[in-house]
């Protein structure tokens, strides 16, 4: 794959600095422009996070670069990514974007776009049109309900059932979901949008949340390790549903006939995928009911999972989901990867927990005493993304991110006891407004 990329320098475009960890070795590497956490590390010709420009960290789960073209941090960021691109050289984005494609057009001539043409990818987020293709390939899964604005009364009726999910159709890391009980609270949660409908789907209790990351090949598909998702713990993240962290340890629990049903659904979906233009990395979620896997959603990007899914590839010595991506898009043949029960089996234990501010304000936040409080629990506890001084955070966005050499969670709702309530110390427990989150300490 270096020798492919030749004598182009490669940038990494993304929403994290740390998340291209895995790329550090290849000589290409030469910068790294990110919403946060600029890429600190180990050197490179250019690091920049989006934060240093303006400030303030954003929650990624609500703030789109595309929205905020004319933003004076927006009008410098791009001018330091034009002038990266100014020289022979491969853009490798977290998730392509219509300020990405402007810039790859801008630059066609020196600079090598590794991922899709925004408007072509935002098509595969679109979550109604992708799982009504899935269901359509017989993969078992939640058997949404699309509904529409002016008839919200059949989804009334769904609630005599037990309660269900409210989905707009595009969501991202738990926003925009809602568990719906009765039906007062469906009149007063409905998602209204453009599209003027709302996916609705049964309320599945018990099951367990897994993700998986894959890589779609001209001749085939590679499926990674799969991780239990952690969800909606309240001392990590205040959305209900929102997505706080990976634990591939916990992973070893699910039956190997059911990992070999997400590999052979992954495959399809890929090939899916594939047939529709798309090349590079993507994810699947799915919700382990039983002895079945659920299909739930398509990531068509890297993940937030994307940098502990590489340290255990890199661990075992195979390519990891970043290595892969630019190889297939670049028109490499597919390498042959273990079946995912083996690949479950080998792998080191490993998982990762997202901290991210849950009082309503913006502030400046210190997180070295979880830091060090962590550390004391568990020695092998690594923090990265952790927020600079002088930054501010919002409300939602995430503060660190912590991983360990050990399994956190039993069921994806749950945290390792000790684990979270030295997180839930830091959140202090106290009101709202007596925050802000530079006092929460034990």
């Amino acid at each position: 794959m270096s020798d492919a990329l030749g004598d182009r320098q490669l940038i990494w475009s993304g929403i994290r600095g740390d998340d291209a960890e895995s790329l550090s070795d290849l000589p290409q590497f030469a910068a790294s422009f990110t919403i946060i956490n600029a890429y600190r590390r180990r050197p490179l010709r250019d690091s920049l996070a989006y934060e240093e420009l303006s400030g303030t960290r954003v929650d990624m789960e609500t703030w789109d670069v595309d929205d905020h073209p004319d933003a004076p941090a927006t009008v410098a960021f791009r001018r330091a990514l034009l002038t990266a691109m100014a020289p022979r050289s491969a853009l490798l984005p977290y998730r392509p974007s219509r300020f990405l494609s402007a810039l790859s057009f801008a630059r066609r001539e020196t600079c090598l776009n590794l991922g899709l043409f925004g408007s072509h990818q935002f098509a595969f987020e679109h979550k109604p049109w992708v799982e009504t293709a899935v269901a359509a390939m017989g993969i078992p899964n939640l058997e949404w309900r699309y509904i529409a604005d002016e008839e919200q009364l059949d989804a009334e009726r769904l609630l005599a059932q037990g309660p269900v999910m409210l989905r707009r159709s595009r969501t991202s890391g738990g926003e925009g979901m809602l568990r719906v009980d009765d039906p007062a609270a469906l009149a007063s949660g409905w998602p209204r949008g453009a599209e003027a409908f709302v996916s609705v789907s049964r309320y599945v209790p018990a099951a367990v949340p897994i993700n998986v990351g894959a890589t779609v090949w001209d001749d085939g598909v590679t499926v990674h390790f799969p991780s239990v998702q952690l969800i909606g713990i309240e001392s990590c993240v205040t959305r209900p549903f929102g997505y706080c962290g990976n634990d591939f340890a916990a992973a070893k629990d699910i039956e190997p006939a059911v990992l070999d049903d997400v590999e052979a659904a992954t495959v399809r979906i890929g090939g899916w995928l594939r047939d529709h233009g798309y090349r590079g990395t993507f994810g699947v979620d799915y919700l382990v009911d039983g002895d079945r896997a659920l299909f739930t959603e398509v990531n068509p990007r890297f993940q937030g999972s994307t940098r502990a899914s590489a340290r255990l590839s890199v661990e075992l010595d195979q390519p990891c989901l970043l290595l892969e991506h630019i190889s297939a898009v670049l028109g490499l043949p597919r390498p042959d990867r273990p079946p995912l029960r083996t690949a479950v089996r080998d792998a080191p234990d490993l998982a990762q927990v997202v901290v991210h501010r849950t009082a309503p304000t913006e502030a400046e936040v210190d997180v070295s005493d979880l830091r060090r409080d962590l550390r004391a629990l568990d020695t092998s506890c690594r923090m990265d993304v952790a927020v600079e001084p002088q930054t501010r955070v919002q409300p939602g966005a995430v503060a660190a991110r912590f991983s360990f050499d050990a399994r956190v969670t039993t069921t994806g709702f749950d945290l390792r006891p000790d684990i979270d309530a030295a997180i839930g110390r830091f959140a202090g427990g106290r009101p709202a407004d007596e925050l802000p989150l530079l006092d929460r300490r034990a």
